[in-house]
């Protein structure tokens, strides 16, 4: 270790394989654990992937790993519905037994670390029920519960969601008592995490976020004319909801004016409907090791979310990479101090988001305005090594 400021033992347990960075969970995992290496004394129990088999984690730090058993709705059939349905227990839990990662976390346990950083609320079924040490849960978000029961659409769709919601919430306001500290990636999601724990229960807002270092802006060729970009992966619901709702509804409009935009979509793209795979205005890269030549030939990254919770990663990424962004009201959340009109332009319509759009991608003086007070926000605000000062003075707020 090169920098000894706390010196704690610190066990850091990660349902996710954190490397490579690819998606936004390893990106977290990723950078507070590569963060936190350099000032304390980390050992890692980490999920594995089927994706990241063969793959090592690039850190001198003990690590023990073990494969990771993901809940795969139906697999049980009816048999495995009846019993969930008589459990106190979600099913996904349920029927995600895994005594290995049990087994891995009791034996780094034994070392009687200072502290526990358990990342993601899918820790939280193989820690023990009696902690031996102060434990932080890390990236608590259970707003998406409630989204989903609300968002249901057929009144059997709406009742089964419900119950589900209701069963969730009792739940995990029994299993997050015992914990030292719960943080969240936003205010928002804070108050969503408070409602259901009770407001006695501590929760610490330390964001999501991005190595503005980087991306060199000095070196940024000039963008793609029309080119518009969203960074996510359509395997992801909300995503794969932003991107047909903003091909169907807003990119003609937008094309009406710029006939030359287009829409340029990353991340893995397997489960992309038929509408995106054969629009003429519409490339699907699918998995890219590495964003930043893709972004940098954007001219404005769109983010035209209509449901999930958290920080958007994908706006951190526009921010750090001189990128102006035009999103909706949700795909903005969680961008603690950002503004409209000064860090991005926010539209919840189908014309005021193309009306937007169109204005930055026809004034380049705009584009440059908000796209450099964006990266300073990010430099201020949500530079990893910003955000890791602020949950290493969450650890040390439980472990005096």
């Amino acid at each position: 270790m090169t920098d000894n400021r706390s010196g704690m033992r610190l066990l850091i347990v990660s349902p996710w394989f954190p490397y490579p960075p690819d998606n936004g969970s390893r990106l977290r995992a990723w950078h507070l654990i590569k963060r936190l290496a350099r000032h304390h004394e980390v050992r890692l129990v980490v999920g594995q992937q089927d994706d990241a088999l063969g793959r090592e984690v690039p850190l001198d730090v003990p690590i023990t790993i073990v494969p990771w058993l993901w809940h795969k709705l139906g697999a049980t059939g009816k048999q495995g519905a009846l019993k969930a349905l008589f459990s106190a227990i979600p099913r996904s839990i349920l029927e995600t037994p895994n005594p290995a990662f049990v087994e891995a976390i009791t034996q780094e346990l034994s070392r009687k670390p200072e502290a526990v950083l358990a990342m993601e609320l899918g820790s939280d079924a193989y820690l023990p029920d009696s902690l031996p040490c102060p434990v932080i849960l890390d990236q608590v978000e259970l707003s998406g519960m409630e989204q989903t029961w609300r968002r249901a659409m057929s009144r059997r769709e709406r009742a089964a969601r419900w119950l589900t919601y209701h069963k969730g919430k009792s739940y995990w306001q029994q299993r997050l008592a015992r914990y030292d500290l719960l943080t969240a990636v936003s205010e928002a999601e804070a108050l969503a995490v408070e409602a259901i724990v009770g407001g006695g229960k501590a929760v610490a807002v330390v964001p999501n976020g991005v190595a503005t270092a980087d991306f060199c802006l000095q070196t940024k060729p000039k963008g793609v004319p029309g080119r518009l970009i969203y960074n996510g992966a359509l395997s992801y619901s909300p995503n794969k909801d932003a991107v047909l709702w903003f091909v169907k509804t807003i990119l003609p409009k937008i094309t009406e004016k710029v006939p030359e935009a287009h829409l340029i979509v990353t991340g893995r793209s397997e489960s992309a409907p038929i509408e995106l795979v054969n629009h003429p205005q519409v490339q699907l890269t699918g998995f890219v090791p590495d964003l930043k030549p893709t972004l940098a030939e954007a001219m404005v990254c769109v983010t035209p979310l209509r449901s999930g919770g958290g920080t958007r990663l994908k706006i951190l990424e526009a921010w750090a990479a001189g990128i102006p962004v035009v999103a909706t009201t949700i795909g903005a959340a969680g961008l603690e101090g950002s503004r409209d009109g000064e860090h991005l332009l926010l539209a919840d319509t189908p014309d005021a988001f193309a009306h937007k759009t169109v204005l930055l991608l026809q004034n380049e003086a705009l584009c440059q305005k908000i796209a450099g007070q964006a990266r300073t926000l990010a430099e201020e605000r949500f530079d990893w090594d910003v955000i890791v000062e602020r949950l290493e003075r969450a650890l040390d707020l439980v472990t005096k």
